[in-house]
């Protein structure tokens, strides 16, 4: 059993339910919106620990493999990020918690695709685990472009990819731009890798419209592309400073991934007192990043430990899989039963 002392509610998985579409424009009130926001930074988020635990796993992060994971990594806390912000513009009052994993993709249906990328890309596992086939296909699913141009409006009620999703954010903002909030709990830690594009809504109303569209456009461009022919991330959006491929998409980085061998990767370890231990740390750091991300995206104010939280949670996590343990992002049932409180 994991004991940690004084956990945050947040720390209890997320169970996600999928987002229906909205029918018409007569439908897309502030509500829908703002609940299509906080699905949009649930998936972001989601994707950050599998990401990270994945990324740690690998022996040498010097490898390729290793260097453009991280790469994805970082662009996945500016989606986040991105995501917030739009969120916080629409008043949107935001709750991050721990992301469900081993069981569906949150928010997605992917058997919607023509084809379908979970027959593209098998075997595959949303379970934490270590770099392998299977955690890499799944990476591939997650960022599967919707290359088909559907729209939030065909007759199917679900989202079919990331793509599809934030298209429909998009109809909702336009249509709700009168309710945009200028410089309402706006966040910025990415401005020194993109200093050629606006990372946050300073003007409200309609003139905020643009600044709301550019965020979409990162967010989707950096993660898979528009069109299966125009791929190239635009040179606003691209990290040219600690990026290997800096006009890659998260989605060319994972399928050029598919063609190299695999690196190799830590093996998981007979669990004992001293993996438990190790797993327990590491768990209360990942704790600590929740509090620190609902506060700053919760106010738009960055806490003086912030640097030092993203450091301890990514350091736990590596310690973790060079130990053989595997690493913890949720308190089950049974652990929140043993907590002191």
């Amino acid at each position: 059993m994991i004991n940690l002392q004084n956990p945050s509610p947040y720390l209890k998985a997320k169970n996600l339910n999928k987002p229906k579409k909205v029918a018409s424009d007569e439908d897309w009130t502030l509500p829908a919106l703002q609940a299509h926001l906080q699905w949009a930074v649930d998936v972001e988020l989601y994707t950050i620990p599998f990401y990270m635990s994945a990324m740690y796993s690998i022996k040498d992060q010097s490898t390729e493999a290793g260097r453009l994971i991280k790469s994805v990594v970082n662009q996945e806390m500016l989606h986040m990020q991105s995501a917030a912000n739009i969120a916080n513009a629409y008043g949107t009052k935001l709750k991050i918690q721990a992301p469900l994993y081993g069981a569906e993709i949150p928010h997605l249906d992917f058997d919607l695709d023509e084809p379908n990328p979970k027959n593209i890309y098998h075997p595959y596992s949303t379970a934490i685990g270590a770099f392998d086939i299977q955690r890499l296909n799944t990476m591939c699913i997650i960022e599967y472009p919707d290359w088909s141009g559907s729209n939030s409006l065909q007759a199917t009620d679900e989202y079919g990819s990331i793509g599809e999703l934030y298209d429909a954010i998009a109809h909702g903002c336009e249509l709700l731009k009168e309710c945009i909030i200028g410089n309402h709990k706006q966040v910025n830690h990415f401005e020194r890798f993109y200093p050629d594009t606006q990372l946050t809504i300073t003007d409200s109303k309609e003139k905020g419209l643009p600044q709301v569209n550019n965020l979409i456009n990162l967010i989707v461009d950096q993660g898979e592309g528009i069109k299966k022919d125009e791929q190239y991330i635009p040179p606003e959006y691209q990290n040219r400073v600690d990026d290997i491929q800096p006009t890659w998409d998260h989605y060319e980085k994972f399928t050029y991934l598919l063609k190299q061998p695999l690196p190799d990767t830590y093996p998981i370890q007979a669990y004992g007192e001293r993996q438990r231990k190790l797993q327990q740390i590491q768990l209360s750091h990942f704790n600590e990043f929740l509090e620190i991300m609902n506060q700053t995206f919760t106010t738009g104010k960055t806490p003086d430990d912030f640097p030092t939280v993203m450091y301890k949670n990514g350091a736990a996590i590596a310690a973790c899989w060079q130990n053989g343990v595997l690493p913890m992002f949720a308190l089950s049932d049974g652990d929140k039963e043993q907590t002191h409180v």
